[in-house]
């Protein structure tokens, strides 16, 4: 296992993106720092867009980076880290950990298990980002070092999928060779206790941390 993937077993990592396109927090220096405060918090690691975050980010902190590159086109299915293109930008930023989408569906460049070995061929390890077991296990063939429940609710096949998945983490962890990370819906303390409890490796939690809009929304959704 790549050192920087063990370094993350047992860990909160915080997700630090701008999910609003209008949010005044889209800049690469703020989400780095809002990232770099939760690790005061005790953040184990981060998950970051773009090759621009992560090198902000990497000047300020020695943790894990996921990397990601988010870019949706039109006809295509799967938009996150998509090309070779993206890793070798993401790797050369300074991530330890690049994020593929390994959904079914359309895809703008280059298959899973070519991403994969260009992460590899960089010393970055690989987390396939998955929404059914078939595809977490078609992953795993094709290399992925992690898999993530990132697309759980998201694809047509899980459409309306309870988040957290905690059900299926199960299901994946008692099915895979490789560690299994729990991201989506993780909004409470109890969340991420149940997380481990599945068997998960590590959690993922953004919104319900780096996005103020979000959590702002979510307090007022009780009146």
């Amino acid at each position: 296992m790549i050192p920087a993937l063990e370094r993350l077993k047992g860990t909160l990592i915080v997700s630090s993106q701008a999910m609003n396109p209008r949010s005044p927090l889209a800049r690469p220096d703020i989400l780095a720092m809002m990232a770099e405060a939760a690790g005061l918090g005790g953040a184990g690691g981060y998950r970051v867009d773009g090759p621009e975050v992560v090198r902000e980010l990497r000047a300020r902190t020695a943790l894990p980076i996921i990397g990601i590159a988010k870019d949706r086109r039109t006809g295509f299915d799967v938009y996150i880290t998509t090309t070779v293109a993206d890793v070798e930008a993401l790797c050369n930023a300074g991530a330890d950990i690049v994020a593929c989408q390994a959904t079914r569906g359309s895809r703008p460049g280059e298959s899973f298990g070519e991403l994969a070995a260009a992460a590899h061929a960089r010393g970055a390890a690989v987390m396939a980002d998955i929404s059914t077991l078939e595809e977490a296990t078609i992953a795993a063939e094709q290399g992925a070092d992690v898999i993530a429940t990132t697309m759980v609710g998201y694809t047509p096949a899980t459409k309306g999928a309870v988040r957290p998945p905690f059900d299926f983490v199960r299901r994946l962890v008692a099915a895979l060779k490789v560690p299994v990370i729990v991201e989506g819906g993780i909004w409470t303390p109890e969340h991420v206790a149940q997380s481990f409890a599945t068997g998960a490796f590590a959690v993922v939690s953004g919104s319900a941390v780096t996005a103020p809009d979000l959590i702002t929304s979510h307090l007022l959704s009780a009146l």
